[in-house]
């Protein structure tokens, strides 16, 4: 799910939505956890009662040094 998330960003444009299916899966939430708090994704609101998660890309696309990682778990 990692690389899915990860090319994703790549096609996607900056301010673009990503809409997810199976997100109670721990490792797509981890996946997604790391997105949102390394890569500054944030959480849409959805319509209630659905199993879909969204996400907005940040409108600049950057790359993270990896000295500046943040834990996501």
């Amino acid at each position: 799910m990692f690389i899915d998330l990860h090319f994703l960003r790549q096609l996607v444009r900056p301010g673009g939505l990503v809409v997810l299916d199976d997100c109670e899966w721990p490792s797509v939430a981890a996946a997604v956890r790391y997105f949102e708090v390394n890569l500054g994704w944030l959480p849409e609101q959805l319509r209630i009662g659905t199993r879909l998660k969204a996400h907005r890309l940040p409108g600049q696309i950057t790359e993270p040094n990896f000295e500046e990682f943040k834990p996501f778990g």
